[in-house]
């Protein structure tokens, strides 16, 4: 077998985008905006601003201007493909903001269902987000830095993603007050858009997984065999082989074991499932790893194997 790096057919490689600037529209018209929460980043400053001024194409505006201003730093340091797609999303952000019906899904107030408003907007633009890194885009916005710190420092983008919010938060924080003069609303803002930023940042996370790591142990008798597997299907991978004694039987077995990134490891199972080799295997989360690890391009794709003509 022989590695593959997978895409999409072109149609819905490019049709991916429009789909999750739908879901980040639609998370943004009913869910966000009807709770006046603050999201991260170049759109929590231009939703704060437009709740200020209490206008929908005051958002529109601000936030196209923000991200044609992130796209020209994306096309010159992150490269054309992630950049084009990133460009349709943010359009079709815009143009579905402005075209989709108001549709009141429940009442904002805090004594009502702001609550689980603000949950479903998190995890509706979540899932938008993890859908666009997956397809290896962005909805724009602080995803595009995250995505080019995340591949200098190899961290999860949710990090990120948090980091972005606090900026946009305390100015957002600082236009309600000016708008209520009241500190239990500004507080009140505060902790929903905290519950949003972190359910939405777990969301990315859970789905999106290139810099999380597994450790993956294997225990078989054909080392040759599990061994050429691991190097054609991850070659950037290094492994190392050791010799132990079963507990039970006494007899001697070769172990392998490697890390490798959570995107990477459903590949090698499968691999390892379709041989029909007997091998134990078992495997588990690993917080970080230091020293070198190298990764495939980010516009690259997603690894599949492609098994040899016979």
């Amino acid at each position: 077998m022989k590695q593959k790096i997978y895409k999409l057919n072109p149609i819905f490689e490019y049709l991916l985008p429009i789909l999750a600037g739908f879901l980040y529209a639609v998370a943004i018209k009913y869910f966000i905006r009807p709770t006046a929460i603050i999201m991260t980043g170049t759109e929590g400053i231009s939703l704060a601003t437009s709740y200020y001024v209490d206008s929908e194409i005051t958002f529109v505006i601000m936030y196209s201007i923000f991200q044609f201003i992130l796209l020209i730093f994306s096309f010159i340091k992150i490269g054309f493909r992630f950049s084009v797609k990133t460009l349709i999303t943010v359009i079709s952000v815009s143009f579905f903001i402005l075209i989709l019906p108001m549709i009141k899904f429940g009442s904002p107030e805090p004594e009502n269902e702001r609550l689980v408003l603000v949950v479903f907007g998190a995890i509706i633009s979540g899932v938008a987000k993890a859908m666009s890194f997956k397809n290896r885009g962005s909805v724009g916005d602080e995803d595009i830095i995250a995505v080019y710190i995340s591949e200098k420092l190899r961290k999860p983008v949710g990090r990120t993603i948090i980091l972005s919010g606090i900026i946009s938060t305390i100015y957002g924080l600082c236009l309600t007050y000016l708008q209520t003069q009241s500190i239990p609303d500004m507080a009140n803002t505060l902790i929903y858009t905290t519950i949003f930023v972190f359910i939405s940042s777990e969301t990315v996370n859970s789905i999106y997984k290139r810099f999380k790591y597994s450790k993956i142990v294997i225990n078989v008798d054909n080392t040759e065999l599990v061994s050429n597997i691991i190097k054609n299907t991850l070659p950037e991978r290094s492994f190392t082989i050791c010799e132990v004694t079963g507990g039970f039987s006494g007899e001697k077995r070769k172990q392998i074991s490697l890390i490798l990134s959570q995107e990477e490891l459903p590949v090698l199972l499968n691999v390892l499932n379709e041989i029909g080799e007997k091998c134990f295997i078992h495997y588990n989360q690993v917080d970080g790893v230091a020293g070198r690890f190298p990764f495939r391009n980010f516009s690259d794709g997603i690894i599949r194997v492609k098994k040899n003509k016979k």
